[in-house]
Parts: C-alpha cells; structure tokens; sequence
C-alpha cells in the first residue's frame, strides 16, 4: 500500500490541483493531515478532497477530526496513539501512528486494524528527530498480526528496504506534496515495489533449492 499524506503548506501548486495531480498517480489512499484547520474549516477541505478521490477510486482517510469523518461518511481514520486511547472509534478502519513496540502492542490489543510507524528515516518533516531505523520496523512487523506502514523519510531510493524490512505499505507526504509530476513519482515507486517482490520470489526459490 502506498498512502500519499498531505501538507498544503508545502505544496507548489494550489493545493486541490496537487491532490487531483496526486489522485490521477493513484495512490492506494489520501490521508489528509491538515491538523492546524478548524473542525469546519478541515470538514470543508477534507469535503472537496472526497469529490476528488471517489472520482479517481482513491480512499480518503481523515487524520485526527473523528467527527468529520461521521459528518461525510468516511470510513477510514488516522489518529494518534493518545487520542486513539480515548476514542477507540469502533466501526472504522482505524490506523494508529506508534512509536514503540509497546505502543504498538497496545494498539493492536485495543482494536488498531493498521499501525503507522516512524520515522523510519530522517525527515525534513520533524527536523532534528532521529530515525528509528529499519530494525525497528522488522521488530514491530515481527510481533504484531496487524499490517504496519512506514512513514518518515520514504522515497524510490528506500521504499524497498522498508518493505523487505516487514512493512506493509509506506506513508509519504513530501515527495508528494512537492512532486511536479506525481505520476512518474507514483510509477518510480511502484517499479522499486515490483523490483522487491522480484527479488523475495527469487530469493526464496534460490533458499529452496539448497
């Protein structure tokens, strides 16, 4: 799964014509992070952004504003372990952003149908935060029956290294905020995601033949 996330303050372009831009790449889901809005203000964004992505057959994911998410029927929600604690939001596809393999635990126990893990690399995005690194993520991806996504610092040149590391999908923001063509930024990262199946169907029949 390649989720795209967004962040209007960095795009180049108005931002609608960058989420119609990025929905036409075809991402797997939209999940629109647009914490500083108002609940009415985000409620009317995260409105224009749904016309858009059911015409291109992309799920949208709120992040954070539950209540929106009642208010236009959408059914998948992102929220941080805190407040998922609080608000267990039972009827939703509910992806839980972690920390920890504590955190992670905990979320799985609570009824987390997907994790979001980072930063799994450094990222322009929480500048002076350390990576958490790929051994994290196998060890999370090991001890829990949920999917887990990566996020933080995921581009063409590492997609690969974290999906061979045990993530199911990564969460990018930047390279799609940013992108001047975000259908050749959806194609490259697609080919890595071929490359590193190739690759686990070719190791796996090279150990199988020892």
């Amino acid at each position: 799964m390649i989720a795209a996330v967004t962040n209007r303050r960095i795009c180049k372009r108005p931002f609608l014509e960058q989420i119609r831009r990025i929905a036409e790449a075809g991402p797997d889901m939209l999940i629109l992070r647009e914490k500083d809005l108002s609940r009415k203000e985000y409620t009317e964004l995260a409105a224009d952004c749904q016309r858009i992505c059911r015409e291109y057959d992309v799920k949208l994911c709120v992040n954070s504003f539950v209540d929106t998410a009642k208010e236009l029927g959408i059914r998948e929600i992102q929220l941080p372990m805190d407040v998922f604690m609080k608000d267990l939001s039972k009827g939703y596809t509910t992806y839980v952003s972690v920390h920890s393999l504590h955190e992670a635990k905990e979320a799985e126990s609570l009824g987390a149908k997907y994790l979001i893990f980072g930063n799994v690399f450094e990222t322009s995005c929480k500048p002076g935060m350390p990576a958490k690194g790929l051994k994290e993520i196998r060890n999370i991806s090991e001890n829990v029956s949920i999917p887990v996504m990566g996020i933080g610092g995921i581009g063409c040149n590492n997609i690969a290294s974290v999906l061979a590391a045990g993530a199911s999908g990564v969460c990018i923001m930047s390279l799609f905020m940013t992108a001047d063509d975000p259908l050749m930024l959806m194609t490259e990262l697609r080919e890595q995601i071929v490359r590193n199946e190739r690759w686990k169907t070719e190791r796996t029949y090279i150990l199988s033949d020892r």
